[in-house]
C-alpha cells in the first residue's frame, strides 16, 4: 500500500489495484497519483479502480489526472473504473469522461465553468475562449484590461497544445471563485513536453527545468510559432498579481501572487518521449492589467471578441440587444448579469452603448432595479447620460425602469442624510 507519512500530507494512496485520491487541490496531487499508478502497473496490475474521498477540487490537479488516465487508457490499454458519489463534483464535471463538444455546442453553453473539456481543433479553442469570456463578463465587473488579458491567455495556451505538443488534443477546465473574484484555469496535454520541444531548437536546454525557464522568455520557441505564448502568459499573470504553475516532464516552476518563485525537479512523468505539460494560472478579476505594458515588446494584442464585433455600429457605438443577451427579464439575477456585462463592455471599449429593448415585452421590478437603477448609481447620473442611451422601450417597461431609478436615488439620498 502506497501512503504518505502523515495525514496532513496524504494525497493519494494505493491498495493493490485501488487508487484512492484524498486531495485534488494542488499540482503535487498529480505527482502522487502518477507515482501510485506507475507502481501499480509495475506490480502487474492492468486495471484500476479510482476512488475519490476528498472534497475540494481545483483544475490544477483535476485536469492533469484526467488527462493521465486518458493516456494510459488509450496508449497502454489500462482499464479504469470509478468509485464516486453521484452528488460529487467529480461525477458531474467530466473527470471520468471529458466533454468533447463541437464549436457550435460550446458557443451555446451558458456556463462553461466547472466542466473538463477535451479539444482537438482551433475552432473549439475559439469557441471555448468566447464561451468563457461571455460568461465571466456577466458574472462580475472586471477591472481594466482583465478580459483582454484573459482572451490572450485562453487562446494562446490552448493553441500551444495544438501547435507544439504533438499530442493531437488538449484538456482544459476553468473555475470562477466568486468569493475571491478569481478565475482559475488549467490546460493540459499528453504531448512531448517543453524540454523535448525546445531540445530540437537553437536553445537546446540542458534539463527540463532549464526548458521551462527558457520558455517564458520572449521569442523562445521550437520554430513553429513566434515563441511568445508562455512569455505573454507570464507577463499578464505577473502584471495582474496572479499565480502561475508550469509543469512539464520531471520539472515544475511555480510563481505565486506575491512574486515568489519555486522550482521542483525529479517529478514523475509519463514517458521519456511524452513528458506531458500542465499550465495552470489564476487571474484576479478585480486587479487591473496594463495591456500596453504587458505587450510592449511583442506588438500588442487587440483582444478580438466576435460578440462585441457584431455589436459595433458604423459610428463606433455599441448596440446592445437586451433581449438576445439576457436569459430572461423576470429575475434580479438576470438583471445583474446584464449590468455586469454592460459595465465590462464600457471598460473595454470606452465608447457609448445603446441599450435596445425592442424584443422585451415586460420586465420585473427587480430586473429593472438591478439592470437600470443600479447602473445609474454605479456610473452616476451625468456619466450614465453621456455613455448610455435606451431605445425601443414600451410604456410598461419604461414606467418600471423610471420607477426603479427614482426609488434607488431616493434610498441613496436618504443614506447620505
Amino acid at each position: 500500500m502506497e501512503k504518505n507519512t502523515t495525514k496532513k500530507e496524504l494525497r493519494v494512496t494505493r491498495n493493490d489495484d485501488c487508487i484512492t485520491i484524498h486531495r485534488m487541490n494542488h499540482p503535487s496531487c498529480v505527482s502522487s497519483f502518477l507515482r501510485a499508478l506507475q507502481r501499480g502497473i509495475a506490480k502487474g496490475y492492468r486495471a484500476f479502480s479510482v476512488e475519490w474521498v476528498g472534497d475540494l477540487v481545483f483544475p490544477d490537479a483535476c485536469v492533469p489526472i484526467a488527462g493521465i488516465i486518458a493516456y494510459y487508457k488509450e496508449n497502454q490499454h489500462i482499464d479504469f473504473s470509478y468509485i464516486l458519489s453521484e452528488d460529487s463534483y467529480l461525477y458531474h464535471c467530466g473527470f471520468t469522461d471529458p466533454f468533447i463538444e463541437t464549436a457550435e455546442v460550446i458557443e451555446s453553453e451558458p456556463y462553461p465553468f466547472d466542466k473538463l473539456y477535451r479539444y482537438s481543433n482551433s475552432s473549439q479553442v475559439a469557441a471555448l475562449t468566447q464561451a468563457y469570456i461571455n460568461c465571466i463578463s456577466r458574472q462580475t465587473e472586471c477591472s481594466d484590461g482583465v478580459i483582454t488579458g484573459l482572451i490572450w491567455c485562453l487562446n494562446e495556451i490552448m493553441d500551444n497544445v495544438l501547435v507544439h505538443s504533438e499530442s493531437g488534443c488538449g484538456y482544459v477546465m476553468a473555475q470562477y471563485h466568486q468569493a475571491k473574484k478569481v478565475i482559475a484555469i488549467c490546460v493540459y496535454d499528453n504531448g512531448i513536453g517543453i524540454y523535448n520541444s525546445l531540445k530540437k531548437s537553437l536553445h537546446r536546454p540542458r534539463t527540463p527545468i532549464d526548458a521551462i525557464s527558457l520558455a517564458i522568455q520572449e521569442g523562445v520557441g521550437d520554430g513553429k510559432g513566434q515563441g511568445n505564448g508562455l512569455f505573454g502568459l507570464y507577463q499578464i499573470v505577473t502584471e495582474n498579481n496572479g499565480s502561475l504553475n508550469i509543469t512539464s516532464g520531471s520539472a515544475s516552476m511555480m510563481w505565486s501572487s506575491n512574486g515568489e518563485m519555486k522550482k521542483y525537479e525529479n517529478l514523475p512523468y509519463i514517458t521519456r518521449d511524452y513528458n506531458a505539460t500542465a499550465i495552470d494560472y489564476r487571474l484576479n478579476l478585480g486587479h487591473d492589467i496594463n495591456i500596453q505594458k504587458a505587450f510592449k515588446s511583442i506588438g500588442g494584442f487587440d483582444g478580438f471578441d466576435i460578440r462585441l464585433d457584431y455589436m459595433i455600429q458604423d459610428d463606433n457605438t455599441i448596440k446592445y440587444d437586451i433581449f438576445s443577451n439576457s436569459m430572461g427579464t423576470a429575475t434580479r439575477e438576470s438583471g445583474a448579469f446584464l449590468r455586469n456585462d454592460i459595465l465590462n463592455i464600457l471598460t473595454r471599449t470606452n465608447t457609448g452603448i445603446i441599450l435596445d429593448f425592442a424584443g422585451v415585452k415586460t420586465v420585473s421590478s427587480s430586473f429593472a432595479d438591478e439592470l437600470i437603477a443600479k447602473l445609474v448609481l454605479r456610473l452616476g447620473i451625468i456619466k450614465f447620460n453621456q455613455v448610455i442611451r435606451m431605445i425601443n422601450m414600451n410604456e410598461n417597461v419604461k414606467f418600471l425602469c423610471e420607477r426603479s431609478i427614482y426609488m434607488r436615488i431616493h434610498e441613496a439620498w436618504k443614506a447620505l442624510q
